[in-house]
């Protein structure tokens, strides 16, 4: 039966597996009622079309009994006899004969060959049939060999007798080469397969052994059953078609082992018949089911050739299908090998896929390398392509051969040959096979030489020309420029003429035409050279870079630029000043405006020239020569104009002017002009231009004539300046000649650039004017100037590019800023400072340029004029000083005397300087003196800094320092102490931590300090500490009152502790104040100290109680104080658990159960443990339970007694079994025996017995016993059951009092409890609790301290004798130690237990003194040593420091040169920088040593710099002509413009750093000084070591003499410091113990609260942290299989797609054969539906392509 289960448990689900794929043949098919549409016709589809498919399994014995083998088969030699074991018993044993030898007609009864077991029954009959091994053989084994490869899924045999004690089953799959054990089975797997792991399967892979089919029962009938898979619950299968799981299933062999038989207690299976006879291996049938291996290609299977076919037989070659071939379907059919052959799995057919050879070849096979190159796409390889085709596609054309683009693939003729013109290409004329955009590919395209181009190679590429065979290049290469040719054409391919661009030349255009440059690829060729028409020689430039030949100091690359300190002059350069000419006038001087308004002038002032008068001045510097128009600037007296003034130019020859030059025609004539000076304008132009040549001296005279024609002036006069030369613009050449002159011209004049405003300093000029003004100059002076700016005067060495002025430092005027404005003096690096002449004492506000001393008036000194002579002062009235004859002179302005002699000071001279007292004035007379406070200032004795005299006493009033008092300063003030009476001494704050009032007297001793009112509750000599009873936290708080609990605190321990004001705790109490037990204890009412909770760890919470009643914290089911008991109603061992009791109200007397067993107390009539049903002998329902009566009770009574006799007699018959029957009945023995002797004793003392009166007196006393038992027992049984019903009663009433009762205990305790509480919170009821314990505590202790009494009392008495005995050594000690023989103490010396010991100077004798005394001196000795010490260290130091006198004098001629050649090198502004960097880096030291300035020395004297002034001006030479062979200044002076602050700044950063240098020196001059003085202090230290050295000695014999003194008196001492040591160590043991203890008590409650709270916080946080880590693992696991399944989807999407995009490709394929085939008009109209079908077929494969993409990349 269990087979039959098993067979169709598995081929169910074959079947369901089948029906799930597809594929079970037997499944019928749904019918659709719906009639197929027209034209359309219903196809049945294979069902190995779409998916995998699998042929139907079954028994594959059947049909193969030739093919089963079996190693032994009892009878094949012969007749042999076996018999059947069935029972134990020999007589049992049947026998029979074996007879397998082969006949014609075989006896099922007596055959067993092996073919037997693939049938039950005998073929042909109903008879059983079955194979047996020979007997007694227990290696054996059954082997059935496959003609093929099959599917092999279960295996069941059945045994005709016992199973095998131990077998195993193997399998082959490559034809009996290899064999792998698929199971082990055995009875004992230990012992039979040692090694082999007995249990359940846990991977497929897994070979274990089971013991479950290898029992002895059944004796027949007993089954093997294997699944190759096991249990989907045992080891869950993933993918049933993987690679392992097909692996296992696949058999050609398959054999079972037997290797044990179980012999059934003959476990020497010895050679003897008999017992050999009884064992063997039999099997009725075996089914081995699987099916045929197809790999998932074939859903049914064919006889393979030679076979006999058989019904039911299962087949083992495979109708393959999916283009696959051989046995099993294993490998691909020809011409089908595009994609490897893989077994079909579920859905995925993997169908062999045909090659695409594109019919130019007929075979092709499979290439891996391939597969995986196209990523598992095509692997197929085409062999023998034609047509010239090539590639594992044929697909490629062979070489020199190109695929015509016009022509199919498929075409025959699709690869054409290539036709390169051999004189231009390469390679043999190849050429491209195939069209690459991406690689520049082109079909037929040949490889062309180097300078040869186009499809067949026969032109020149451009640029290239002369095509010939023999160059290699083909072509010979242009010699055009690039940058010079049109569109880089190169030259004609014929000639090799280039083509050249605008504006370049040349035969092979490489050179820019005449005023151009910069050849290069802009559509001009060059540009424009764009020379400045001034800055430079002509308009012609470099060709490479363009620069222009400038005039001297011109740079820029167009010429338009000064150099650097260079400036073009503007127009009006060529100024004339009037002061500086001959003239007739007066020179006035006139100071610049000082309100910001600029000067109407030039120069230091302007002539005055009056009617009649001349002014010569003379031009010697014309740069070029042409027209000059002469403009004079002037200023008019009169508010009328200068009606005629003469002009003349007088030239040195006229016979002299070049002939050749501008000035060639000029007429005598014109070098005489008039001209007026108007009233409304500061200048005017002379007509005509006055023509000047270069290198010529030249007058222009000014005479002035009438000022006005209509009036004689004879005092008429006029301001004259200056003269200016300007050029004419009209003379320069690029202004007037051509067109682009004029255009110039007219800008010129547009924008006004002529205004001379624009050439006055720090005027805006347009850029326009700045760019004219800039070439204009340049040509007339041919070039720029040099700025020359005055070092001294001027902010840097540049000036304005644009008119040379430079920037002057205050004060300062002139272009170069070389010289001090009017008004000004004292020329110099911080410009010039003001005269401020005094107007009343000087002659005007102008100085000495030198001194600045004004031009003073009559009796009027100082420089400004504004000073009386010595002596005098209140200029310009002057005044006697008065200074009472204690000073001569005083301050000129205020009076104020100075230098004061005599000790006196003020403003003048009249009162006493600080720390002198007097009157100093005059008619006074009383001289100044040191002040007496006590003594004089210096004196050691003096505590005011001055004092004062009292005016009518005469007496002296100190002005005393802080803390002395006193008319003389020689007394403490309050709150001071100290001694200032005497030298040297001094008084000093009573330092009592301010806890003192500052305004009340006696705060403090006058002389120790000690303070004496104390506030704030403080005491100690400086109200340092609290008094007793209080304390506080810091220093900086207020004392506060100690405030401890009064049943908390031990009173006799003293007051709290000072510091921290903790109280002196109780045992396990603790608190600030002792008002709370520590952690786990309570009762601290009870004034003794708390007691431990003692909670039950099991049946409370928590350790902690309430620590007013003790109560803990009882979990549910436990009660008691200490929750060690389990709660009313509960039951159990509370140690272990407490459990609630479970009566039934209605059976049991009470709730309370059995606190041990939890049996309830059951009332009368009822039974059970819960008390939950009538008892035994009664019946009814709870609580009605009436008894059984009287017949139950007797019968139950006997039966128990019965029991009881029974047990018993059990009982004793174990004893017997133990001590036998003797030793188990002794007791009964004995008392018969003791019965046998009294009997035997009584017959024989007694004569006669009447035996039948006493038997009649025996009755008799029977009838009245049984009459009156009768009686009393029926009266007491009545009474029974009336007494019975009464307490039934009673009970139930009981019970309910009883529930009542439970309730109000319920109450009262909740009442309790909450009064206790109301007690807590309640102050009053707080004391009553508290006085109660404090009775109960003060009973106990009274018990304590009686009983502790008299054993205090006797120690005390032998500590007393202890502290007599050494009381009476004491004054020994007293004179050993402190030379006094005082009992205890000495008046003087002291003694042990005083307040001091020897501190007398005449107890010297004693052992302290003479050691303090030697302290005292070695202290001494090592403060003198140290100071020595230190003063030697010093010297040391400073000799390392400063070696000789040499290096000072090297230093001092160092920063000599220093200075010298830092002053020198001022011009250059690299040496400058680098100078600045060293000063810095010199100056930032810490310190200077000898060392660094030898070092320093040496390198600046390495570096040579001391130059004459003759090799410095050859630098300035050579510095000038590097700068002006500068090029590209331009760029140089824009990228160095915003250095120009730096360098100004790193001047002054020079300056200071030289300032820094002077002082440098006179530090090293301090050291120089240093260094003698050193030389001395070297001479005193080293004599003061000397005698530290001699004082050292004699100190350290004093020493050992000492040492040996006192050996003796040490001893002593320490062995009474011992005693007294032992004797403190027994007083103080228990107070410290005690401290101790509770310090470590209170220690280990904090820490350990410390450990609790941080264990649960580490508890907590674990926790959160656990559950974040659950959640952060839930959502990771989410997002991995939403990736994971985003991941599938793009990749069905991408399957799809490709899928989809074969089939459009196939579509289009399909649609240009219709297209070629011309079939008609018929098709126009299809042609075009397919069009927009392809078009969106199209979108749709673009969206899915897309949306691939994105699947494939997506993170999420």
């Amino acid at each position: 039966m269990l087979r039959l289960l098993d067979i169709l448990s598995i081929s169910l689900v074959t079947i369901l597996c089948q029906i799930i794929n597809g594929q079970y043949i037997g499944a019928r098919q749904r019918i659709y009622n719906h009639p197929p549409p027209r034209g359309f016709e219903l196809r049945k589809l294979h069902p190995c079309e779409q998916s995998s498919c699998y042929p139907a399994t079954g028994n594959l014995l059947i049909g193969r009994e030739n093919q089963l083998y079996a190693s032994s088969t009892c009878g094949l030699q012969g007749r042999q006899r076996y018999c059947i074991v069935s029972h134990l018993d020999e007589e049992r044993k049947k026998c029979f004969w074996c007879d397998s030898r082969p006949t014609v007609k075989p006896n099922p009864l007596y055959n067993h060959n092996i073919s037997n077991i693939v049938y039950r029954m005998y073929p042909g009959t109903r008879q059983k049939s079955w194979w047996q091994s020979e007997n007694g053989k227990e290696k054996v084994y059954i082997q059935l060999d496959l003609e093929a490869e099959f599917h092999f899924t279960h295996l069941i045999i059945t045994f005709k007798t016992f199973r095998p004690a131990a077998m195993l089953i193997e399998r082959s799959y490559d034809f009996n080469q290899t064999w792998q054990v698929y199971r082990y089975f055995a009875h004992n797997c230990t012992e039979s397969f040692p090694g082999i792991r007995e249990g359940t399967v846990k991977n497929l892979s897994d070979v274990v052994c089971e013991s479950r089919y290898s029992g002895v029962a059944p004796s027949t009938d007993g089954e093997i059953i294997y699944r190759v898979m096991p249990p989907n619950n045992n080891v869950p299968i993933d993918n049933p078609y993987s690679e392992q799981v097909q692996g296992l299933l696949k058999i050609t062999n398959l054999r079972i082992n037997f290797t044990k038989l179980h012999t059934l207690g003959d476990d020497l299976l010895d050679r003897r018949e008999e017992i050999q006879e009884k064992y063997y291996y039999a099997i009725t049938d075996m089914v081995v089911r699987g099916s045929c291996s197809c790999y998932g290609h074939a859903n049914r299977c064919l006889p393979l050739p030679g076979i006999d076919p058989k019904p039911d037989m299962v087949h083992g070659r495979c109708e393959c299908t999916h283009n696959t071939k051989g046995r099993n379907c294993e490998k691909c059919e020809d011409f089908f090998n595009d994609l490897p052959w893989r077994p079909a799995i579920g859905k995925q057919s993997n169908a062999c896929k045909r090659c695409n050879c594109n019919n130019h070849a007929t075979s092709c096979h499979f290439d891996p390398a391939l597969y995986d190159a196209t990523g598992h796409i095509s692997g197929g390889v085409c062999d023998e392509c034609q047509h010239n085709t090539m590639g594992p596609n044929c697909d490629q054309c062979k070489p020199f051969y190109y695929k015509d683009p016009q022509r199919d693939i498929q075409d025959p003729e699709v690869c054409r040959a290539c036709d390169c013109d051999p004189h231009g290409s390469l390679d043999g004329g190849i050429c491209d096979s195939v069209t690459d955009t991406v690689n520049a590919l082109v079909a037929g395209s040949c490889h062309c030489k180097s300078n040869v181009e186009g499809r067949r190679c026969d032109i020149c590429k451009n640029g290239y020309w002369n095509f010939t065979e023999a160059n290699p290049d083909g072509c010979q290469e242009c010699t055009c420029h690039t940058f010079g040719t049109i569109d880089n054409q190169g030259c004609n391919v014929y000639t090799g003429q280039c083509f050249c661009k605008r504006y370049v030349e040349g035969g092979d255009c490489n050179q820019c035409l005449l005023g151009y440059w910069g050849l290069s690829d802009k559509r001009d060729g060059c540009q424009p050279c764009d020379c400045d028409p001034g800055g430079a020689y002509g308009n012609s430039c470099d060709v490479i870079t363009g620069q222009c030949k400038c005039r001297e100091h011109m740079s820029g690359r167009t010429c338009d630029t000064p150099l650097q300190q260079y400036f073009t002059a503007n127009l009006d350069f060529l100024v004339y000043e009037a002061e500086a000419s001959k003239s007739s006038g007066q020179v006035v001087i006139r100071e610049p405006f000082r309100d910001g308004r600029i000067d109407t002038w030039t120069g230091i002032g302007v002539v005055k020239a009056f009617e009649g008068g001349f002014l010569e001045f003379t031009v010697d510097d014309i740069k070029t020569s042409m027209n000059y128009d002469i403009v004079i600037r002037y200023e008019l007296v009169q508010p009328e104009s200068w009606e005629d003034v003469l002009v003349t130019v007088r030239r040195p020859n006229y016979d002299q002017v070049d002939p050749m030059g501008p000035c060639a025609n000029i007429n005598p004539n014109d070098d005489s002009k008039r001209v007026s000076l108007p009233a409304n304008s500061r200048s005017v132009i002379t007509y005509p231009p006055a023509c000047l040549e270069t290198g010529k001296t030249y007058k222009i005279i000014l005479e002035f004539k009438k000022s006005s024609f209509d009036k004689e002036t004879p005092t008429a006069s006029v301001f004259i300046d200056s003269i200016v030369l300007i050029p004419r613009i009209e003379d320069i050449p690029w202004i007037n000649n051509d067109t682009r002159g004029n255009n110039n011209r007219n800008e010129f004049e547009r924008y006004q650039c002529g205004n001379p405003a624009y050439f006055s300093k720090g005027s805006t000029i347009p850029e326009v004017c700045k760019k004219y003004h800039t070439s204009i100059a340049a040509y007339v002076f041919d070039g720029a100037f040099p700025c020359l700016c005055d070092p001294t005067g001027s902010v840097s060495k540049l000036c304005d590019p644009n008119g040379g002025f430079c920037t002057c430092k205050p004060n300062v005027v002139g272009r170069r800023c070389e010289r001090c404005a009017p008004g000004t003096y004292n020329f110099g690096p911080e410009g010039c400072k003001s005269c401020d002449c005094n107007p009343i004492g000087s002659l005007d506000n102008f100085c000495n340029t030198t001194t600045g001393q004004c031009k003073c008036r009559a009796n009027t000194y100082g420089r400004e004029c504004d000073q009386c002579r010595i002596g005098f002062w209140r200029f310009p009235n002057c005044e006697r000083c008065d200074c009472n004859g204690h000073a001569d002179t005083c301050e000129s302005k205020t009076g104020i005397c100075l230098n004061c002699r005599d000790n006196t000071q003020g403003d003048h001279c009249d009162y006493c300087i600080d720390s002198y007292y007097g009157d100093p004035r005059i008619n006074v007379d009383i001289p100044c003196r040191p002040c007496p406070c006590p003594g004089p200032i210096g004196s050691n004795h003096s505590y005011a800094e001055k004092c004062v005299l009292d005016p009518n006493t005469k007496d002296v009033i100190c002005e005393c320092q802080e803390g002395y008092s006193g008319a003389r300063c020689d007394v403490c003030s309050d709150n001071y102490f100290g001694n200032p009476e005497t030298p040297g001494g001094h008084c000093q704050h009573c330092d009592c931590n301010e806890k003192i009032d500052l305004f009340a007297p006696g705060n403090c001793d006058p002389h120790t300090g000690r303070c004496l009112k104390c506030l704030y509750e403080t005491t100690g000599d400086h109200c340092e500490v609290c008094r007793p009873g209080f304390f506080r936290f810091a220093e900086d708080r207020q004392c506060e009152e100690c405030v401890c609990h009064i049943l908390g605190t031990n009173s006799s321990a003293g007051h709290c502790n000072p510091s921290s004001g903790q109280c002196n705790c109780l045992p396990n109490v603790s608190g600030l104040r002792c008002d709370e037990c520590i952690p786990n204890y309570w009762k601290i009412a009870s004034g003794q100290g708390c007691e431990p909770c003692a909670c039950d760890p099991l049946g409370s919470f928590s350790p902690q109680c309430n620590e007013f009643d003790g109560q803990c914290q009882c979990k549910p089911g436990f009660g008691g104080r200490q929750c060690d008991q389990c709660m009313p109603r509960f039951y159990g061992d509370p140690k272990v658990q407490c459990l609630q009791c479970q009566c039934d109200h209605l059976g049991a007397r009470t709730a309370q159960c059995d606190r041990q067993t939890g049996a309830c107390i059951c009332v009368e009539g009822v039974g059970g443990y819960k008390c939950d049903h009538c008892a035994r002998g009664y019946i009814g329902n709870v609580p009605d339970c009436i008894t059984c009566g009287e017949c139950f009770e007797n019968w139950d009574r006997i039966l128990q007694e019965t029991k009881n006799h029974t047990l018993d007699v059990i009982e004793r018959a174990g004893d017997i079994k133990k001590v036998g029957a003797t030793g188990a009945y002794t007791k009964e023995f004995d008392e018969m025996q003791s019965q046998l002797d009294e009997i035997e004793q009584l017959l024989n003392t007694t004569d006669d017995i009447d035996i039948d009166t006493i038997e009649a007196e025996l009755q008799i006393l029977r009838d009245r016993i049984n009459k009156t038992g009768n009686e009393k027992l029926n009266k007491l049984d009545d009474n029974l059951d009336n007494n019975k019903q009464v307490i039934l009663l009673k009970e139930v009433k009981l019970n309910t009092l009883d529930d009542s009762l439970n309730e109000l205990t319920k109450k009262i305790n909740d009442l309790r409890n909450n009064g206790t509480k109301l007690q807590e919170a309640n102050v009053q009821g707080a004391l009553t609790l508290i006085n109660n314990a404090k009775e109960k505590a003060d009973r106990a202790a009274q018990k304590v301290e009686s009983s502790q009494f008299d054993d205090n009392a006797r120690d005390l008495q032998n500590i007393s004798k202890k502290l007599n005995f050494l009381n009476d050594q004491i004054p020994e000690l007293n004179h050993l130690v402190c030379d006094g023989n005082g009992n205890p103490c000495d008046s003087i010396c002291g003694g042990a237990g005083c307040q001091s010991c020897g501190n007398s100077i005449s107890c010297a004798n004693g052992a302290k003194q003479q050691a303090e005394t030697a302290i005292i001196n070695a202290n001494n000795t090592e403060a003198i040593l140290k100071s020595k010490e230190s003063l030697a260290n010093d010297f040391i130091r400073n000799v390392s420091q400063i070696n000789t006198n040499e290096t000072r004098n090297l230093a001092q001629e160092t920063f000599d040169k220093i200075l010298d050649e830092l002053t020198k090198v001022n011009n250059s502004l690299k040496e400058v920088t680098d100078m600045r960097n060293e000063m810095r880096d010199f100056l930032s030291q810490n310190s200077t040593k000898p060392e660094d300035i030898r070092k320093l020395a040496q390198q600046v004297l390495k570096k040579n710099v001391q130059k004459t002034p003759e090799e410095v001006k050859e630098l300035a030479e050579n510095i000038k002509s590097a700068v002006d062979r500068l090029t590209n200044t331009d760029y140089i002076i824009k990228t160095t413009k915003d250095d120009l602050a730096k360098v100004n700044q790193l001047k002054e950063h020079a300056k200071y750093a030289k300032s820094n240098a002077t002082k440098l020196l006179k530090e090293a001059e301090d050291v120089n000084n240093s260094l003698n003085k050193t030389q001395d202090a070297q001479k005193e230290a080293e004599s003061a070591i000397e005698q530290a050295w001699e004082d050292f000695r004699t100190v350290d014999n004093i020493l050992n003499q000492i040492a040996n003194n006192t050996d003796d008196a040490q001893v002593t001492t320490s062995n009474i410091d011992k005693h007294i040591h032992i004797i403190k160590e027994k007083l103080t043991d228990l107070q410290r113990n005690i401290t101790d203890n509770g310090i470590f008590a209170n220690r280990v409650i904090e820490e350990s609260v410390n450990i609790a709270t941080n264990a649960q916080k580490t508890r907590e946080d674990s926790i959160i942290l656990e559950d974040k880590y659950k959640v952060a693992r839930k959502e990771l696991e989410q997002k991995l299989n939403y990736v994971k399944s985003t991941k599938e989807r793009a990749n069905d999407l991408f399957t799809k797609a490709f899928n989809l995009v074969t089939t459009v490709t196939k579509t289009q394929d399909s649609i240009q054969k219709l297209e070629d085939s011309s079939q008609g008009d018929d098709l126009d109209s299809l042609e075009k539906q397919l069009q927009m079908l392809i078009k969106r077929m199209n979108e749709y494969t673009v969206s899915l392509e897309n949306r691939v993409y994105y699947y494939k990349t997506c993170n999420s």
